[in-house]
């Protein structure tokens, strides 16, 4: 999709925003300026803009929404390299790697309450309360994947429900809170929350599927890395329910392999046709 110019601009502005939230505590400086080094495609923040992008709407109070999304969607992103034992995130080492644990933890920590301090200042409760709500709703549904790893016996409909709690959410919350912000009308406001969650579940889904992709050299995501871990996702759950070999995908799932078997596995997977 093509932004047009303000909107590029808009985003600028995020970045700039983002960046303004710093603090001097060097170790904070140091962590903070690898994570904003590079900046994202800042999807959830750029629906945002789209949807409070009302001629009467402020425009710093858009661009402070915007920042608010992409500084939780950031937080998310630094817990969630934690519980996975991840050393990569977007092409580059994570937090964890680099630095530990507990590092990434209190970053997050830090980035959240970055992201509260700047939502308490649109001075709005129904935004305070839906990006609260969704923020709650992100940690049930990684707590429920979590729980799920290795658990083949997850039905489609809990797995539909994980991707919308982990991903779809703060989508929907970065586009009902756009149109709530932009004065949208209650039926606008409830099309925006609709059109931010299909997406952000295309998203995830889309996501998932690179684990499966033969030629994921270039997203900075290790081949397998979902089903190394045991993480069930739909396509995984996909493949067990289609493919004939279930034995092999049960004895494999969660397991540690050598990296030479990586080719086999994913031909194994492509061979049944799934995709």
């Amino acid at each position: 999709m093509k932004l047009s110019k303000n909107t590029i601009k808009e985003l600028s502005l995020v970045s700039s925003q983002i960046k303004r939230e710093l603090t001097n505590i060097k170790i904070i400086k140091e962590i903070y300026d690898y994570i904003f080094k590079i900046d994202g495609k800042k999807t959830r923040a750029l629906l945002s803009l789209l949807a409070s992008s009302n001629k009467n709407s402020s425009k710093k109070s858009r661009i402070n929404l915007a920042t608010i999304i992409e500084l939780l969607h950031t937080a998310t992103l630094i817990h969630d390299d934690v519980v996975d034992d991840s050393y990569s995130r977007r092409g580059k080492k994570s937090v964890n790697y680099l630095w530990t644990n507990g590092h990434s933890v209190l970053m997050g920590d830090f980035i959240y309450s970055k992201a509260f301090k700047l939502m308490v200042n649109l001075d709005d409760n129904r935004i305070l309360k839906e990006l609260s709500s969704a923020t709650n709703d992100i940690a049930k549904g990684e707590l429920v994947q979590l729980d799920s790893f290795g658990q083949l016996k997850i039905t489609e409909s809990e797995l539909k429900k994980i991707n919308y709690l982990k991903t779809g959410r703060l989508f929907e919350a970065a586009s009902k809170t756009g149109a709530i912000l932009g004065a949208c009308t209650m039926n606008e406001v409830k099309t925006f929350a609709s059109i931010g969650k299909n997406i952000g579940i295309a998203f995830q889904i889309k996501d998932d599927l690179l684990d499966y992709e033969c030629n994921n050299t270039k997203i900075g995501k290790p081949k397998l890395k979902d089903f190394k871990e045991g993480k069930i996702t739909l396509p995984c759950f996909m493949h067990y329910r289609a493919m004939q070999v279930k034995n092999f995908l049960l004895s494999k799932l969660g397991k540690k392999y050598k990296k030479k078997m990586k080719k086999k596995y994913l031909n194994i997977f492509f061979q049944e046709n799934l995709y």
